[in-house]
């Protein structure tokens, strides 16, 4: 047997219908994420504001200090600093089992609004306002967009139609109509009322008014008058301010003449919320939060 050399004899045993991996699974979950958030971006650009655009842009050119575009390390303002919740988990309003407490008139049909039911409004005032003449007239006059805040109606002035007579609150009869269409239609909708005056940045050279804050605050309250008297309820309007120039629609030319307008805004639910909300905080009276251990032993 020395004679010979061994033969060694190597079989290769080959798997046939085996399991083909799952890496495919892994590239599709990917792709998918990855669309997810191609249209989340999409849709974000297209529901965005100016101004959360900006802030946005600003955020990524530097997210950890100040911003080139003037904002701050948060991408979006949601008008507070993250703190902790002073909330306390026992809920003493609960209503009785079988009944529900009567809602307040914040508290009633303020909730739920969206973008398609902003859509919808939008598209109702902007074919209501057709018929009225100074739209007709003038479209450039009035602008009706959507904002975060809900539907705003921008009248604009005109030098050659003017809304109120020359450095005064005074409006005038084609203002005074247009208005009052306006109150009539805007009973056909429930939602809360914000009522802005403003002015250009020239100076106040007229008599009667210290500057242009009080011009724009009594014209402001000028245009509520007038929607009121038109049938518009009183409980509808939640804020009436004056702004002088301090937003201006021109931001190029402060002194035009768009900057001198009248904005009339159809508040969203979460909107008027966030309103009440910062209102009670800044101006509201001491905060009496009752305690979740007091019981009537203690009390009593």
């Amino acid at each position: 047997m020395n004679q010979y050399e061994p033969v060694i004899r190597r079989v290769k045993k080959v798997k046939k219908g085996g399991h083909h991996g799952g890496a495919w699974k892994i590239a599709l979950a990917d792709f998918a994420l990855a669309m997810m958030a191609f249209f989340l971006v999409l849709w974000i650009i297209n529901v965005a504001s100016p101004e959360e655009l900006a802030a946005i842009e600003g955020y990524f050119n530097d997210p950890v200090g100040v911003s080139t575009s003037g904002y701050g390390t948060k991408p979006i303002d949601l008008g507070g600093s993250p703190a902790k919740s002073t909330e306390r988990k026992l809920d003493l309003d609960l209503p009785e089992p079988g009944s529900t407490p009567e809602a307040s008139d914040e508290q009633m049909l303020r909730s739920g609004n969206d973008g398609d039911k902003l859509e919808k409004m939008n598209a109702m005032l902007v074919e209501q306002f057709k018929s009225l003449d100074r739209v007709n007239s003038n479209e450039h006059n009035m602008k009706i967009e959507i904002t975060p805040e809900g539907v705003r109606i921008t009248l604009i002035d005109d030098p050659d139609k003017p809304m109120f007579e020359r450095g005064s609150s005074q409006l005038v009869p084609d203002m005074e109509n247009t208005l009052l269409s306006m109150a009539a239609i805007f009973k056909q909708i429930q939602n809360p009322i914000v009522i802005t005056g403003h002015t250009d940045s020239s100076t106040y050279i007229g008599s009667g008014f210290q500057d242009n804050w009080d011009l724009s605050s009594e014209r402001a309250n000028a245009a509520k008058r007038v929607l009121l008297e038109g049938g518009l309820e009183h409980r509808r309007i939640a804020q009436v301010i004056g702004l002088a120039d301090t937003v201006p629609y021109n931001r190029v030319d402060p002194q035009s003449d768009e900057n001198r307008r009248i904005s009339i805004t159809l508040m969203t639910d979460e909107a008027y919320k966030r309103l009440l909300t910062s209102a009670r905080l800044r101006y509201g009276g001491q905060q009496v939060e009752l305690d979740s251990s007091m019981t009537p032993e203690t009390v009593f």
